[in-house]
């Protein structure tokens, strides 16, 4: 090789590589439809190696394609080997599958090779958590501590299974925690400190560290707009069904819609032990779907491709035939369900206004969609706001919506499942409502909660703190 194709060479592996940089930089700043242009580019190129795969793997996850993740990062494995970076998105990726159990023997494959792997035993921890697990969980985020002490998530689980009847020396390691740690780790203190001093009945200092890591979240998110939303429902009533043709439905699809803490979770696993019954969580799949057909004429949804590009992606490794998706926010895409899934079943839970807000206030959700829960006036805004959109779907769609309250769901549970399992169609079992003893997946932040005796479950006392705002 001479001097010139030799700097030909070098040239090209630096726009590689500042390619490369460029795409990281898109994914972590959620331009994905940017970053796939330059991955496209990248494929074909001489210098691809792991962290190209890598990078690949990590857009496929942004966009919740976690087989797509899962199938480039077995295929860097085998070809590169040991890579921890792609190890650990593996696991998450096999989590989000529902592959716990594949997952358990890669995170443990990682600590054997890296006994210093903190993320591993967080992650074992996860999935411990969601089979209901709670002392392998709280053992392995301990490990991760450890290791790094420092690593706020794991000090945020453990606060979602310890419970503290007084302050002790714990929680003033995390009030150190809280002031020291960086910007994006002091929300994860300021919760678990709440929830500690819930749990104690303190309820002032509870309400200042709520307050703090609320508004620390609101400082570093995007801000919200209730306009964003409304755009988004009229955007979606304006999709035009042109397809005509019967639509072939392999699935009788069970959606449930509500404002976030209004005990959907609970609604959906007395399904989890109903052999016929697969549970999907929050799959965020009828957004993803019409993304897909974005190149399509606009104005045009074609309801029959929608619904079988729904049924592909749906996570379903036992072919069951009725499903459930528990994405609540889908009440934007009422009419596109009704038009795309005409066997399909709606079902709004509902719940006491005070109750909803307080409860969306004091969790710490992760997801930028619920930018709106750092505020209790933003929060009441979105609660109007759904409350107009639902009553105008309820008049325009009669008796295709089932509204079910979480209040006397919670006195009532056998009589209420009855009633829901009646309008699914379905046969009922008084041993469906039993799904606490029984080993199954709940990955909402509801997970610990769900695994108490339903009947005991109370209500959120919104009571204790309406004086202190």
């Amino acid at each position: 090789m001479d001097n010139q194709d030799f700097e030909i060479l070098i040239k090209k592996k630096k726009e590689y590589l500042n390619t490369l940089e460029s795409i990281n930089f898109l994914i972590r700043t959620n331009q994905l439809s940017k970053s796939i242009k330059l991955i496209r580019k990248l494929r074909n190129s001489r210098f691809c190696d792991k962290n190209f795969f890598y990078t690949y793997a990590l857009f496929s996850f942004k966009r919740s394609n976690y087989s797509k993740t899962i199938s480039i990062l077995e295929k860097l494995d085998k070809q590169y080997g040991f890579f921890e970076k792609s190890n650990n998105l593996l696991v998450e990726s096999l989590i989000f599958n529902e592959k716990h159990h594949i997952a358990k023997k890669i995170a443990r494959k990682t600590i054997s090779i890296n006994k210093l792997s903190f993320i591993s035993h967080y992650f074992l921890g996860v999935i411990h958590t969601e089979l209901g697990d709670f002392k392998k969980a709280e053992k392995n985020f301990l490990n991760s501590l450890k290791i790094k002490k420092d690593y706020a998530p794991s000090h945020y689980q453990i606060s979602r299974i310890r419970k503290y009847k007084k302050k002790c020396k714990y929680i003033k390691i995390l009030e150190i925690l809280s002031e020291k740690s960086e910007i994006s780790d002091k929300p994860f203190y300021d919760f678990s400190l709440a929830k500690y001093f819930d749990g104690m009945k303190d309820y002032r200092s509870s309400f200042f560290y709520l307050k703090k890591g609320n508004t620390q979240k609101k400082f570093n998110s995007k801000k919200f707009k209730i306009n964003d939303f409304i755009l988004n429902c009229k955007l979606k009533r304006r999709l035009v069904f042109l397809n005509r043709q019967k639509i072939l439905c392999k699935n009788s699809n069970i959606f449930i819609v509500g404002m976030p803490r209004t005990g959907s979770t609970l609604i959906e696993n007395i399904f989890s032990t109903n052999p016929q019954v697969k549970n999907g969580g929050e799959t965020s799949l009828i957004d993803r779907c019409i993304l897909k057909q974005k190149g399509s004429t606009y104005g045009e949804l074609k309801s029959n491709i929608l619904n079988t590009n729904y049924n592909g992606l749906f996570i379903n490794p036992k072919k069951k035939k009725i499903l459930t998706d528990k994405t609540l926010f889908n009440f934007l895409n009422i009419p596109i369900i009704i038009n795309s899934f005409p066997k399909s079943k709606i079902i709004e839970i509902i719940r006491e206004k005070e109750e909803v807000i307080w409860s969306i206030y004091k969790n710490n959700f992760q997801s930028s969609i619920m930018n709106f829960s750092y505020s209790l006036k933003d929060i009441e805004k979105f609660y109007k706001y759904y409350k107009v959109v639902m009553n105008y779907f309820k008049k325009k769609y009669p008796g295709k919506i089932l509204s079910v309250s979480y209040e006397k769901f919670i006195k009532n549970p056998i009589q209420e499942s009855q009633k829901i399992y009646n309008y699914c169609g379905l046969k009922w079992d008084n041993s469906f409502i039993n799904f606490q003893s029984k080993k199954i997946i709940i990955k909402t932040s509801s997970s610990t909660q769900l695994r108490e005796d339903i009947y005991k479950t109370p209500q959120e006392n919104f009571k204790q703190y309406k004086k202190l705002i």
